[in-house]
């Protein structure tokens, strides 16, 4: 494709992505107000840091992220008492409502409302640190980020930011949160500042293996950032060498956007930035799935649990690992695994291709030659035939289940003490859980949102390459 060509795409691309006139306007308005509002608090000094500080917000994303900076000195409580009750102040003079969430430390997500549209504002109380080497809590190093981005950012990089924001978001890999697992807009930013361009970054992209390494400035030693990190794309920070901004990203989402990168430079259009929600496979598509695969799925479903995403998606991963565990100690195999999860509902997803095991378990013991362990082994299953096999003690046991279904109902049925100590994350381990395989998975799916087999969608047809 020409330069022509791919420079219309853009062009038509970002007239969409970027705020119009009337929507910078009101977000000045409301800039404007939160800093007033949070001034009349002399004991920290406010200040307004995200995409909005730096111009590289996107259309009817109305989010404030306000930062309350204290003096070094007080102390960590004081921090946390103070800074939410000014930011309580802060709502509460803005007519706004708020929930307090929880990183390092509490702070506040509100909400407002001006002329009929309604604004996000995070109010996150940190230190007023002045040499980044030396923050006292992670929230610290963000208005240095600010400041570095803000000092690097042309008008035109800045539409660059947006353009390669609405790419990513299209791809599905953008979003530093624990759901997403993708790139935030501070490592979007860096991309575009490293590379010169959303067309270079995205060439670039496409080049990329997994543990590569950038650094913004100055040279980086490849082989000891990849042993200190250890991640499929490692980006050191500039106001921190020792931490990766890439951190967050996880190797899906780094293979979703070099794929997407590769698939827009072959044929750049407009749909890399819109793509349509995908439409959620039917019970009918999803039964004739399973019968071509020759393969069953089994589904846990709870309610979800009154956490926020940054705690529930974590505990549902550790979930899926320590199910499949559990199911493979039985003897039933995993072959894939997933999880998925909306404001009431979680549910975990496991595709098996054994499902049904003899009754009889072979167990290998010790080799003949070592008497300690063997007089020890024979002793243990003294109740058994024993026999040797390639000089090693053989006996046969026999399992409780033989069927994964009951295996599985059997094991979410135990007390929530039982499940803690088997490995169940403490939110989770107090539901009720309700599994299913076959036909009766099917069954459950229809009391499950849209949402549900909209993720069966991506799970059957997910491709990376």
């Amino acid at each position: 494709m020409s330069d022509k060509h791919i420079n219309a795409v853009l062009k038509g691309v970002l007239n969409k992505v970027k705020p119009s006139k009337p929507e910078i306007a009101a977000m000045a308005v409301m800039y404007k107000k939160a800093i007033a509002a949070a001034s009349k608090n002399k004991a920290v000094k406010p200040m307004i840091c995200g995409s909005v500080e730096k111009n590289t917000w996107l259309a009817d994303k109305r989010e404030l992220d306000m930062f309350l900076l204290f003096n070094p000195a007080v102390s960590r409580e004081d921090l946390q008492k103070k800074g939410l009750d000014a930011a309580k102040k802060i709502i509460g003079s803005l007519k706004g409502k708020y929930v307090i969430a929880y990183a390092e430390h509490p702070y506040l997500k509100g909400e407002l409302k001006f002329k009929g549209k309604s604004y996000g504002i995070d109010i996150v109380p940190a230190y007023d640190i002045a040499d980044p080497s030396k923050i006292k809590s992670a929230v610290d190093r963000t208005p240095h980020h600010v400041k570095f981005v803000k000092a690097r950012l042309t008008e035109k990089l800045a539409d660059d930011v947006r353009l390669l924001k609405a790419f990513m978001k299209a791809s599905g890999c953008y979003g530093a949160d624990t759901k997403s697992r993708g790139f935030s807009g501070y490592l979007c930013e860096l991309l575009v500042i490293k590379f010169g361009s959303f067309l270079d970054a995205l060439k670039a992209a496409n080049q990329w293996n997994a543990g590569y390494v950038i650094a913004l400035e100055g040279k980086a030693d490849i082989q000891h950032e990849q042993e200190r990190f250890r991640a499929p794309l490692i980006v050191i920070d500039p106001v921190d060498p020792n931490r990766n901004v890439a951190a967050a990203v996880s190797a899906e989402s780094f293979f979703r956007f070099r794929q997407a990168s590769g698939s827009f430079l072959r044929l750049p259009t407009a749909k890399h930035f819109f793509h349509p929600e995908p439409k959620p496979y039917s019970l009918v598509e999803i039964s004739k799935e399973m019968a071509s695969r020759g393969t069953r799925l089994y589904l846990v479903k709870f309610a979800r649990p009154d956490v926020i995403d940054d705690i529930l998606w974590p505990q549902l991963r550790r979930a899926v690992q320590m199910t499949g565990k559990v199911l493979e100690e039985g003897g039933f195999r995993v072959l894939r695994s997933g999880e998925w999860a909306d404001e009431r509902i979680c549910t975990l997803m496991f595709e098996l291709d054994v499902w049904q095991v003899p009754k009889v378990v072979k167990h290998l013991g010790p080799s003949i030659y070592s008497h300690k362990q063997s007089d020890a082994f024979l002793q243990h299953y003294s109740d058994r035939p024993a026999f040797v096999e390639n000089d090693c003690w053989i006996v046969e046991t026999e399992r409780n289940h033989t069927v994964a279904l009951p295996y599985l109902k059997e094991f979410f049925e135990q007390p929530e003490k039982e499940l803690l100590a088997r490995g169940v994350p403490n939110k989770l381990a107090a539901a009720k859980f309700a599994v299913a395989s076959g036909a009766g998975a099917i069954a459950l799916m229809k009391t499950l949102p849209d949402g549900f087999r909209t993720f069966v969608r991506g799970y059957f047809e997910k491709d990376l390459r």
